[in-house]
């Protein structure tokens, strides 16, 4: 009932020849909000929407853009170069038509002293994992696993997490008890560039550490990819903490380089891949490929392999550790 009303509202503000051709503060709230929470696809149907029931039209919208979001005013631009929008062309549309437009664009909306605001979790997605794991190298064994992620897009800042935790016994001692943690914030510097601040924390009582942290800072780097690709590298000095089975913990200085690399294949099926390379006096490599191909629209199945080569490991262990795991996953 509010979207109505403010839809409405809106509508018979736009035709009213008191309003200029600059665009109100609340188009400008709305715009600033939706360039930096969504995705290129629903920037562009706001912008069309804002376009079509603000005064002045698209050359208002380009202005507030040129201001409020310049690094989407391209992608403005094209989308009326596609299709010349003004409000005399919303005027001819049947009201439902109008209402339901309005109403996708302001679905996330709440209605606060007037204005649309955009609510919190906005661009943020999830997702819960449970499955099998096969590990070879320093451990030869099955057990089970769980894991938790978490992202925020990046649209001016973005955010990543994840939580994976394995446990299982064997004769009434514990043969697994692995927890990783890892984060990473961005803050988004153009097209192409941004910069990044992560951390990791890894625990293992079967590999060669007790346990190991990495916090670094650095620059990401977006090439150009097809629409249904997605590549970032990045490179940043960080410092790498290790705590060995037997003996002294100690800090390195190290270097974190890492790519992540997404493959959009069909509407049902995923194809990604993780590098990261740890340069320090204990360096570290780790790879790891997931293949995911979604069941429903909420639930996926999940196949992932990953390899991890510590350099320098301590004395009886190997080198190489190599871990798959299936799992169910829950998207939200």
């Amino acid at each position: 009932m509010y979207l109505r009303v403010l839809a409405l509202a809106v509508i018979i503000l736009s035709s009213s020849p008191a309003f200029g051709q600059s665009l109100s503060d609340d188009y400008r709230r709305l715009l600033a909000e939706a360039a930096a929470t969504q995705s290129d696809e629903g920037f562009a149907e706001t912008v069309d929407l804002v376009a079509r029931v603000a005064p002045g039209g698209a050359p208002a919208v380009l202005d507030a853009l040129a201001e409020l979001a310049p690094e989407r005013l391209t992608l403005a631009e094209n989308r009326f170069i596609a299709a010349d929008i003004g409000v005399d062309q919303l005027a001819r549309l049947p009201a439902p038509e109008v209402e339901a437009e309005t109403e996708t664009v302001l679905a996330e909306t709440e209605v606060d002293d007037g204005f649309a605001l955009t609510r919190p979790w906005a661009g943020w997605s999830g997702r819960l994992s449970a499955g099998l794991r096969v590990d070879s190298g320093n451990s030869d064994q099955q057990d089970y696993s769980l894991g938790f992620e978490i992202e925020r897009d990046l649209a001016e800042w973005g955010f990543e997490a994840g939580l994976d935790y394995a446990y299982s016994e064997s004769g009434g001692a514990t043969s697994r008890d692995q927890l990783s943690l890892d984060a990473r914030g961005e803050r988004q510097l153009g097209e192409h560039w941004s910069l990044f601040l992560g951390g990791e924390y890894d625990q293992d009582q079967l590999s060669s550490y007790d346990f190991t942290a990495f916090i670094s800072a650095g620059a990401a780097y977006r090439p150009d990819m097809p629409e249904n690709m997605d590549w970032v590298l990045r490179a940043g000095p960080g410092v790498r903490y290790v705590s060995p089975m037997a003996g002294s913990a100690e800090s390195q200085l190290a270097l974190d380089l890492g790519s992540d690399y997404e493959w959009q294949i069909t509407e049902t099926s995923r194809f990604a891949s993780e590098t990261t390379l740890l340069i320090a006096e204990s360096s570290r490599a780790e790879q790891k490929f997931a293949f995911i191909t979604a069941l429903s629209e909420a639930w996926a199945v999940e196949a992932s392999w990953r390899y991890r080569h510590e350099f320098e490991p301590l004395p009886g262990f190997e080198e190489g550790d190599s871990r798959f795991d299936i799992s169910i996953v829950r998207e939200f």
